[in-house]
């Protein structure tokens, strides 16, 4: 580190003064041993990206949660950590190279790399073992398996207590996608057969109104007439025009006898 020990305790101090919680106060914050620069912080909590970091303001972020170990990386992010890091991914201190956003003097870790620093919280801190060594980025742990040597990452087991505690996620998610699918098939089976029975009913109603309508109009059509009846003789004809009965049908020409002296 660049500055003085006595530099990192004082911006510690004034940090707490103007950001740290009242309760803040009662925790006493000792001095800071830089241990090195690691390739690697598996397990390390991170804080995220903080304008003005440094390693006092990290300090008063990982003392107050009982984080013996921290890390500074990318000249902002903040990492607290239980153990340091496995000792094969220590690097080259060259790696940390990028100065503090909130403390130009002194240096938070590097693109891919992270200056780990002792919190003072503990005096005797542990070290991780080489199987939390991590590829690419994920946290692995060695184990033996039937005679095979198989490194599994800590997102796939913790994944699978989350599984083994609780219900199947996508088991529930599958069956009720499944149900909704069902009722909606039944909604509009229903509503499809309502459609067409109200069509029924009224092509039914239609041609019940057509049967009545042309047993109306043929009540109301004149019959036809008689071919047999004479209009125009009718029209001509007297009372006194023959002697045959009354009771005779004249809708016929019939022949007739007439005196001519009358």
């Amino acid at each position: 580190m660049k500055h003085s020990t006595l530099a990192a305790a004082l911006l510690a101090w004034a940090l707490s003064v103007m950001a740290g919680p009242a309760s803040d106060t009662e925790i006493v914050y000792k001095a800071m041993t830089e241990v090195g620069c690691y390739s690697q912080v598996p397990t390390f909590k991170d804080l995220g990206k903080y304008t003005y970091q440094s390693s006092g303001y990290c300090q008063h972020q990982c003392v107050p949660q009982g984080y013996p170990v921290m890390a500074l990386y990318d000249g902002g992010h903040c990492l607290c950590g239980k153990k340091l890091p496995p000792k094969s991914t220590k690097t080259d201190k060259s790696n940390c190279d990028k100065s503090c956003d909130g403390w130009p003097d002194e240096y938070c870790g590097g693109s891919d790399a992270y200056t780990v620093i002792l919190t003072g919280l503990e005096d005797d801190v542990p070290t991780m073992d080489e199987s939390s060594a991590t590829t690419d980025g994920v946290s692995k742990t060695l184990t033996t398996q039937a005679g095979k040597t198989i490194w599994v990452t800590a997102e796939a087991t913790q994944q699978s207590e989350e599984e083994d505690d609780g219900p199947n996620t996508a088991g529930i998610a599958a069956g009720v996608v499944v149900g909704i699918l069902g009722l909606v098939g039944i909604l509009a089976g229903a509503f499809f057969f309502y459609k067409r029975q109200k069509r029924k009913r009224a092509e039914e109603e239609y041609r019940r109104a057509q049967d009545i309508n042309s047993f109306v109009a043929a009540a109301k059509t004149p019959p036809s007439e008689d071919s047999r009846w004479d209009g125009e003789y009718m029209a001509q004809r007297r009372f006194s025009n023959g002697s045959i009965a009354d009771d005779e049908d004249f809708s016929r020409r019939i022949l007739k006898v007439t005196n001519p002296d009358r």
